[in-house]
């Protein structure tokens, strides 16, 4: 790697690169790569420290929405229970319902025909009262 434009170093390209930088970069090339090489371990270490925070946090947010889930899960659970035994509930009244309808009208249906029963014996004893007084 040659120096910039302090041209103190050989003669190559022009990074462009300040002279603070270029007065603590090592003259030996190898020395550079040696340099070079740190460098980007640092700046792997960094990106990669930063990559496990972010995650850190993102594991977070799913252990977050997890238990959500997990909390909307066992309330619909809840409900589910809830509405069959309502469901249940509703069964058994509607079928009382029937059954009590069931023997009204049969009980409507016995008095009607008693009540008939006597109308038509009325209707007899009128007639044969009728008959007599002719």
């Amino acid at each position: 790697m040659s120096h910039g434009s302090g041209g103190s170093v050989g003669s190559g390209p022009d990074f462009h690169l300040s002279d603070e930088v270029l007065a603590v970069i090592p003259t030996d090339p190898y020395d550079q790569l040696d340099l070079a090489r740190k460098i980007t371990s640092m700046a792997i270490a960094s990106r990669v420290t930063k990559l496990e925070s972010e995650v850190g946090r993102m594991k977070q947010k799913l252990y977050e929405k997890d238990r959500v889930i997990y909390e909307l899960e066992e309330r619909l659970t809840h409900v589910q229970k809830a509405c069959q035994e309502s469901d249940s509930r509703l069964k058994i009244v509607v079928d009382d319902n029937m059954r009590e309808q069931k023997a009204i009208r049969d009980n409507v249906t016995t008095v009607a025909q008693q009540i008939w029963t006597k109308v038509g014996s009325f209707g007899l004893q009128l007639l044969t009262v009728y008959r007599k007084s002719e």
